[in-house]
């Protein structure tokens, strides 16, 4: 009896070890059968290869109908948007004033004349104040009154006129006059006129409301070519040339001396062409000293002598 008793007990012992082998082992899940269907074409040489990894990598990644639907609609927005920015025009980033077409233009300092005259309107500044400009012949920070920075298209000035306007007013105004700009367009951007476009009816619109009679000594106001004129009380977009310039800067009586220091002289040339013909030279490459001294009031053809020196490397 005890002989059979250890024996069967030999067996037991052996048959829970098998079994502890096998399932440490995973050998049930390494013999097992899983159905495939034939969509998915899954091949297996060996028993022994997991099936499962084969049917995770066949199955074809599913998007949903919502995603596809988005992608779509973002597709489509793209191509309205492009479509859109393919019928606006074209702004020259070289030039600061392009007229690109019969209808709209880039307005450059155009601008500048409708928004300060509003800003005097509103008491924003004063008409007679004076406003900290560009910096004279001696390096010297000079003050004008507002007319005076437009009449100089003294950029300096400008960006310290927008600073005090600030962008609340400024877009307020644009807004009441209909004009829409685009987001993140700073106030001294849009002072100056650099950076969006605008329809060329819509800122004569502007002159037409803010820029009286006290501001005709302004014009003809030109900007690379382009000029804005006042005929029988209208405003007008025109080509000006320079002898159409400098006969305007005759008849008016007087003008200001530019500030030509460190400038190229061909560019003070360009300058002094508009005012007069009496030009004389010495000296070539960057501006050092000019007669009349900067921003000195004159009249008619006065002679202007320009000095020059070459800068070195």
């Amino acid at each position: 009896m005890n002989k059979k008793a250890n024996r069967r007990a030999f067996f037991v012992c052996m048959f829970i070890f098998l079994i502890y082998m096998s399932v440490t082992m995973k050998l049930p899940e390494k013999m097992s059968f899983q159905r495939v269907s034939a969509d998915q074409k899954i091949m297996t040489a060996n028993m022994n290869i997991p099936m499962q990894k084969n049917i995770q990598q066949a199955i074809p990644e599913v998007i949903p109908v919502s995603a596809t639907e988005e992608v779509q609609a973002k597709q489509t927005e793209t191509k309205e948007v492009k479509a859109r920015q393919a019928e606006l025009p074209v702004i020259n980033k070289k030039t600061p004033c392009v007229v690109s077409g019969d209808d709209c233009i880039e307005p450059s300092l155009f601008m500048s004349i409708p928004l300060v005259c509003f800003a005097v309107k509103e008491g924003l500044i004063e008409k007679q104040g004076l406003i900290q400009a560009g910096k004279n012949g001696y390096g010297i920070a000079s003050w004008k009154k507002p007319i005076d920075i437009l009449s100089d298209k003294d950029e300096q000035g400008l960006r310290n006129i927008s600073k005090t306007i600030g962008i609340k007013h400024t877009l307020s105004f644009l807004k009441q006059e209909g004009i829409m700009l685009k987001e993140g367009l700073s106030a001294e951007e849009i002072l100056l006129g650099k950076g969006y476009v605008l329809e060329k009816k819509k800122l004569l619109s502007l002159y037409s409301r803010v820029v009286s009679d006290e501001y005709n000594s302004l014009f003809p106001f030109s900007d690379h070519g382009t000029g804005i004129v006042r005929r029988n009380g209208q405003f007008e977009f025109t080509v000006m040339s320079a002898k159409e310039k400098k006969q305007h800067a005759v008849e008016d009586g007087g003008w200001l001396m530019p500030n030509l220091v460190n400038l190229p002289i061909k560019v003070a040339i360009d300058k002094l062409a508009i005012h007069t013909a009496k030009i004389k030279i010495h000296g070539s490459g960057i501006v050092a000293e000019q007669y009349p001294k900067p921003f000195e009031r004159t009249s008619g053809e006065v002679g202007c002598i320009i000095y020059g020196k070459t800068q070195k490397q």
